[in-house]
């Protein structure tokens, strides 16, 4: 039975604003491009709009639809995102990187499909078998081997940033599932040499690693893409250089409008606009991680959790990327970069977190009749 009690409204309108901060900010860094490939400065932001009213369609919906299907329903979308991971290496390369499928008008990554697929998955199989999670081999036979599977499909695409977003999320969501520290070693220690040998021994993806070191010596030294990310952060200083001023979009930064839209807000609105983009991540990861604690159930819990952190994580590794911290990933950030698919996943997370909020005060209003005898 889906609650009647009320979602929670601070994380609604946080999700809300992060899309509409996303929608000024697209039709600011996408103008000019626009306006060359397509004859209209609006292109971009006429279809990120669109999106947008989608992406409040789909909150809404999921919000009163009871995240409990998702239990019975998971297996199958582990399964179905796997396959699709496949699927796309036979899909022709765009820039290089086998990342997308299209259907008609659509395009989307597998990868972001497999990210929600495997937390779905791992909220079911954790709560249902918890006091297990202790065995090693319980760890090790089925999240290691997934793990394994789905990094190895991924580099094929090749997708740094997934990569790194989707084993994060699966070490964290082990940890709080109450895993052992010295076994979910086991599997990070593997893991962390393979990527090693892959990189330094085998090539994979090592220019960029190297334009990444590089760029901890000295900014201006990393690769194009770094070295214009953080003059535009620079340049904009406390207040920015005011909304539509910014000079960088003008086809110094590639992506303005996807990838680097972070560099875009701090050159145009400043460290004053970045630092309110993450008050609203923090205030997004807060109201997630309440949401988390007081789930109903084992399931909710974990499923709460692992979503708050997924959102968190990416936004987290973008502007990582973006003020050189990280090597260049090819995640978006979340709610504002450019692109429908980043966008509707993204939705879908903050769509259950507030169903999950809903049937949290309902369970706690029950818990407080119990003990009063009624």
């Amino acid at each position: 039975m889906i609650d009647r009690s009320r979602p929670d409204y601070l994380l609604f309108l946080t999700a809300l604003g992060l899309v509409a901060i996303g929608v000024v900010m697209i039709y600011s860094a996408s103008a000019i491009l626009a306006l060359q490939k397509f004859g209209s400065t609006t292109f971009f932001v006429k279809k990120q709009a669109i999106w947008g009213i989608i992406t409040l369609l789909v909150i809404l919906a999921l919000t009163r639809v009871d995240y409990h299907h998702l239990e019975k329903i998971s297996p199958f979308l582990l399964l179905g995102s796997f396959l699709l991971l496949v699927a796309v290496l036979f899909v022709p390369a765009t820039r290089g990187a086998s990342r997308w499928i299209r259907l008609g008008p659509l395009t989307f990554q597998p990868s972001e499909l497999f990210r929600f697929s495997l937390i779905f998955f791992m909220a079911f199989s954790l709560s249902k078998r918890k006091e297990r999670i202790k065995e090693l081999k319980f760890v090790l036979l089925p999240y290691f081997l997934i793990l394994i599977i789905a990094l190895v499909l991924i580099m094929k695409q090749p997708h740094l940033g997934a990569v790194l977003l989707i084993s994060t999320v699966v070490f964290a969501m082990l940890f709080v599932g109450g895993a052992r520290i010295r076994h979910l070693f086991l599997i990070v220690a593997p893991v962390i040499l393979s990527v090693f040998i892959l990189v330094f021994f085998l090539g994979y993806k090592k220019a960029r690693v190297n334009d990444y070191l590089s760029s901890l010596e000295d900014p201006l030294k990393g690769s194009y893409q770094m070295k214009q990310s953080v003059l535009a952060l620079g340049s904009g200083e406390m207040v920015g250089v005011g909304l539509g001023e910014g000079k960088a979009k003008l086809f110094f930064l590639p992506e303005p409008h996807t990838d680097f839209i972070f560099a875009t807000t701090g050159e145009e609105l400043g460290f004053m606009g970045s630092a309110a983009i993450l008050i609203l991540f923090f205030l997004l990861a807060a109201r997630g991680m309440s949401i988390a604690r007081r789930a109903p159930d084992d399931f909710g819990y974990l499923l709460a959790f692992g979503i708050t952190f997924s959102i968190f994580a990416s936004f987290l590794i973008n502007a990582g990327v973006v003020v050189g911290l990280l090597p260049t990933t090819g995640l978006p950030m979340p709610f504002l970069s450019y692109g429908g698919s980043s966008l509707i996943f993204s939705a879908l997370g903050i769509g259950i977190l507030l169903n999950v909020s809903r049937q949290t005060k309902y369970v706690s209003s029950q818990r407080i009749l119990k003990k009063m005898g009624i």
